[in-house]
């Protein structure tokens, strides 16, 4: 049994136990060290040379650690059924104790290292390999229910729908106070919330596929991080590529070469799966940019105060990017029309009244002069 200080008794006994009923062999812990400076993610050594992960749960982010426990868990669980892997395979995990064990994946990078300290070709490999592991994900789950007839896993909703719902009212409230009419808004937002739900395209939705939620080893993308995971409409994460990446830190712009090429290789790997996506695909992904405006009510009524920062940037060129995301969406597809104009009204107003909100351009898309983002110090390189 290990004594490193990074790792509990109960830790290390609740680890040996699960692994020998995943292997059926005993096992024993020799030693553990924290990954990237994250103190919930570890690296553990078995005493026969083999290494595994284990994952703590933090109330600091989520603040429910049994929801994210069993989301994690049942998300990571379905997907070791997955003949080609886009996330570690589960090995188990003790509620009571908080972890989770998964496989080692090895040394490797990410997407956020990519675009932000890689180059132009590495950052669009990258890309669609993230692409296409989102695709994968999504089309073998959405074919686990529709193909192959099996009921829907045991899971809840996407985190994203219940931000959506709560962030209704804060949302028109701050509508209201720029002085922009609402009238109609609030049927537009609950349509989009009906398409979200209504959607053919349903399977597992990641829910935060941030940049640096995956690990990338020889141009192969790997998803991990599922804490806020959920069945529901998976253009919830594949409009991360358009808006871009609203839950991340490693926010920029993406150049429409990059953003064209790896929306084209998601469609690809799902057409190549056999899964139809559905007629209402363009306005479902509009609905899910939509979505995020509204699930940020509250953020964009502080951001007119405050201009808050966070990683590559601030809260307000996100808004902005935002706000033009979905117009643009809603321009191609033609619905939430109000939303829509109210959508357009605000991005005018707020531009005229934030000039030096300006977003930056990923490092590795930069060109010469251009603004670019920041890297910041707390981030570690792998």
């Amino acid at each position: 049994m290990t004594d490193s200080p990074v790792l509990s008794p109960e830790e290390t006994t609740a680890t040996e136990s699960l692994l020998a009923r995943a292997w059926g062999t005993p096992v024993s812990v020799r030693a553990a060290e924290e990954i990237w400076g994250r103190s919930h993610i570890l690296r553990l050594r078995l005493a026969d040379e083999r290494t595994v992960m284990l994952k703590r749960y933090r109330t600091e982010n989520f603040g429910d650690r049994e929801r994210t426990l069993d989301n994690e868990v049942a998300a990571l669980e379905l997907l070791n059924g997955m003949k080609r892997a886009v996330a570690p395979r589960l090995f188990g995990a003790d509620s009571a104790a908080g972890i989770l064990i998964m496989e080692d994946l090895g040394p490797g990078s990410t997407l956020a290292h990519s675009l932000l300290e890689g180059d132009r070709d590495r950052a669009s490999a990258d890309l669609v390999g993230y692409a296409r592991a989102l695709a994968a994900m999504h089309s073998w789950s959405i074919a686990q229910v529709t193909l192959a007839g099996r009921p829907a896993p045991a899971l809840g909703e996407p985190e994203w729908m219940g931000a959506i719902v709560r962030g209704k009212e804060p949302f028109l409230a701050v509508m209201a106070g720029l002085g922009l009419a609402t009238d109609g808004v609030g049927d537009d937002i609950d349509l989009l919330v009906s398409l979200l739900r209504g959607t053919r395209s349903t399977g597992l939705v990641h829910s935060d596929p941030c940049p640096d939620n995956t690990h990338i080893v020889d141009g192969n993308c790997w998803l991990i991080d599922f804490e806020t995971s959920g069945w529901g409409a998976v253009a919830l994460d594949a409009a991360y590529l358009l808006t871009p990446f609203p839950s991340c830190w490693c926010f920029a712009s993406l150049p429409p070469g990059a953003t064209g090429a790896a929306l084209r290789a998601y469609r690809e790997e799902v057409a190549a799966a056999g899964v139809d996506l559905g007629r209402d695909w363009d306005a479902v992904m509009t609905a899910a940019l939509a979505g995020w405006l509204v699930a940020r009510g509250k953020a964009l009524g502080e951001a007119l105060d405050e201009d808050e920062d966070w990683g590559t940037t601030t809260m307000r060129p996100r808004l902005l990017t935002w706000l033009r995301s979905f117009g643009q969406a809603a321009d191609r597809s033609d619905v939430l029309p109000r939303l829509r104009s109210l959508a357009a009204a605000a991005q005018e107003r707020l531009s005229a009244r934030w000039p030096e909100a300006l977003v930056p351009e990923y490092p590795a898309f930069a060109g010469p002069g251009a603004l670019v983002a920041r890297n910041p110090e707390d981030w570690e390189s792998p």
